[in-house]
């Protein structure tokens, strides 16, 4: 953490080590966004009525229409069907319990801050102005925190689900831009910078002494 709070630190100044290490961690957690971006369309579906069934038990799909019995031409007994076994026919639609999403919002709570404190600190080392980095920063708090929050908000009001679909979406591309940019950077150095390597302890190694 030294070498990010020298005076002049850029990414493309580490050694080969550092850059191997961040490169994997930020493909890695790349991957990560992706897979979680895969598992939540598998869990609710595409479009924001999977997100209020999921967490609201709010179905809009329509009611299964049950045709009317026709008599059937045997001297059998008729049998009536029961009215509870129409309701049988009809999709259960039932909300995520208080205790799942509270489990899941823990290890997220626990997860995702230092993920985003990662990669925001090898997002600050990069060539980008500050404007550019103090905006996309903040876009990475905003969707981290929304997406944390917008399930509670969905389970309370159904009528909020598009809000969760946005902040996934903002929160997919933000984290892209924190764990890929940097790898860009730190791999490439701008013509006419200076080739300042540093050491463990975030200072340039000082001059040789001569033999």
């Amino acid at each position: 953490m030294r070498q990010f709070g020298s005076s002049g630190f850029r990414l493309w100044n580490l050694g080969a080590d550092a850059k191997t290490l961040y490169t994997a961690f930020c493909l890695l957690t790349f991957l990560g966004v992706v897979s979680s971006a895969l598992y939540y369309r598998e869990l609710v579906g595409v479009g924001t009525s999977g997100i209020r069934r999921y967490y609201a038990g709010e179905s809009d799909e329509p009611e299964a229409v049950v045709p009317p019995a026709t008599q059937q031409p045997t001297a059998g007994p008729a049998i009536e069907v029961p009215p509870e076994a129409e309701e049988a026919r009809r999709p259960i639609v039932v909300a995520v319990s208080y205790r799942k999403l509270l489990e899941v919002t823990h290890f997220h709570l626990f997860t995702m801050p230092v993920v985003l404190l990662i990669v925001g600190h090898l997002f600050l080392a990069t060539g980008l102005s500050e404007r550019a980095k103090r905006a996309w920063l903040l876009a990475g708090v905003v969707s981290v925190s929304l997406h944390l929050a917008t399930p509670w908000l969905v389970r309370a009001a159904a009528g909020l689900a598009p809000l969760h679909a946005l902040s996934g979406i903002a929160l997919t591309v933000t984290m892209s831009v924190l764990t890929l940019y940097p790898v860009a950077a730190m791999w490439r150095r701008p013509a006419g910078m200076a080739d300042r390597r540093v050491g463990p302890d975030g200072n340039a190694p000082g001059p040789r002494s001569a033999g």
